[in-house]
């Protein structure tokens, strides 16, 4: 049976973690957009770019976390603590790869991509994005190290250095952009300082002897038959965040090409739902140890059920309560961003339209599927988010831009509809999928 007390001693510590990494976001969008219009579109086209690298770094760590929380479910510590060590040195090398790149083609990827912002946005989108850059091998150390110890079922520590590490960005943002009056280059110092920090604390403590996960030593040369279980998870979910997040790219293209003030009311409104959507983030990152623990130990069928909707029903709820606390203070969370009158008028009404359809279809559309993924069911996963990004999302924005006139407003009720079309579709794969549906191995003991 679903084990709640089991579930709020590892969801406490992520949605205390998340509550910080949201809100230091929200604090540095704030700072940044005292700079002016263009400073917050500058940060906010170079986020898009951020999330499809990031991609690849979360989905090493999905596959990570899946797979030793699996050994953990099974007991076998030796295999996990390969795998963790394997992932960590691919991972870290694709980030460095992934880092030169942007440093040295960054000019040519925001004309690229860019080409249509204002040339004073675009010059500081550079800044951004070489800071970026130099800051993708620490974020993946950070990522991995996190997903590791949260498959142990150690989620504080990732807790604890997400406070010191916010706290960081927040000082040191705050003294660059405030009183040495950096802009945009005083953020990007922020956030490279930020992920050097709390890649140091976790990756020291995977390191420290005598943890039960981490890693013992450093890989150099992989192993196929230990990086494969890993990859066959991460590497569909690699595609589907590649091709997610290459479609929100196109998407900020088209936001782009709609002026400066459509940029900014998207920058703020994104900032805003994720201040919302604390809970939900919270409960996929916990729900992937919870659903591969409980793999690992040879729960399936009704039982996995049980627990997989349970996760869903939690998510549903806390987004309610969310929204009820937050929705009568969106004018004056919107006045914290200090934006113009048509910025703050028009974000309003965006998120007016998101938060009507977020709580009932954001955790079947997300949580559900991380889920599905930590039982096995990767690759239909995988088909079916490409497919719905591509089809509604990115094609339903595109025809609301160019053909309906329609702007961002368009653009959002698009995303929304793809919220739907996957809340349909993963549900009826959670009672139907075969990864699910095997025969239970042990008794239905609960996993912490």
């Amino acid at each position: 049976m679903f084990d709640i007390k089991a579930f709020f001693k590892l969801l406490w510590p992520v949605l205390i973690e998340q509550i910080l990494a949201t809100t230091i976001g929200m604090v540095n969008t704030m700072m940044v957009s005292g700079v002016g219009t263009y400073a917050i579109s500058a940060v906010s086209i170079v986020d898009s770019v951020n999330f499809v690298i990031m991609n690849l770094f979360i989905a090493f760590s999905t596959g990570a976390t899946v797979i030793v929380a699996q050994r953990i479910g099974a007991r076998d510590y030796k295999r996990a603590n390969e795998s963790a060590s394997h992932s960590m040195s691919a991972c870290v090398f694709a980030a460095l790869v992934s880092g030169l790149a942007f440093i040295f083609l960054g000019n040519q990827i925001i004309n690229f991509l860019f080409g249509e912002a204002e040339e004073l946005v675009k010059s500081n989108a550079l800044i951004y994005l070489v800071f970026s850059g130099i800051s993708y091998p620490f974020l993946a150390i950070f990522s991995m190290s996190a997903g590791i110890l949260r498959a142990s079922g150690d989620t504080k520590a990732p807790m604890r250095a997400s406070i010191l590490s916010n706290t960081v960005n927040a000082g040191i943002g705050a003294l660059c952009i405030y009183v040495l009056k950096l802009g945009v280059t005083g953020a990007g110092i922020a956030l490279l300082s930020a992920r050097v920090v709390s890649a140091v604390i976790l990756f020291t403590i995977l390191l420290r002897p005598g943890t039960g996960v981490g890693i013992k030593k450093i890989t150099v040369k992989l192993k196929r038959d230990i990086l494969w279980p890993v990859m066959r998870i991460g590497l569909p979910a690699s595609i589907d965040g590649l091709i997610f997040n290459g479609g929100k790219l196109l998407i900020q293209t088209l936001v782009t090409s709609l002026g400066t003030v459509s940029l900014a009311t998207n920058g703020v409104s994104a900032s805003v739902i994720s201040l919302i959507n604390i809970p939900g983030n919270a409960i996929a990152l916990v729900a992937v140890t919870i659903i591969g623990q409980s793999v690992g130990a040879g729960i399936y069928g009704k039982a996995l059920k049980k627990n997989i909707f349970s996760l869903v029903i939690c998510a549903m709820v806390l987004l309610i309560v969310m929204i009820l606390l937050i929705f009568p203070l969106l004018p004056f969370i919107l006045e914290l961003y200090s934006p113009p009158p048509d910025v703050k008028s028009y974000a309003l009404s965006i998120l007016q339209l998101v938060l009507f359809f977020m709580p009932f279809t954001w955790p079947t559309a997300f949580i559900l599927p991380a889920c599905l993924r930590s039982t096995g069911d990767s690759l239909y996963v995988t088909i079916i988010s490409v497919l719905s990004m591509w089809l509604i999302r990115v094609l339903g924005g595109w025809i609301s831009v160019k053909h309906l006139g329609l702007g961002l407003t368009g653009i959002w009720f698009f995303w929304c509809m793809d919220w739907v079309a996957r809340s349909i579709i993963f549900f009826f794969r959670g009672r139907t999928s075969r990864y699910v549906n095997k025969p239970q191995r042990l008794n239905d003991t609960p996993v912490t």
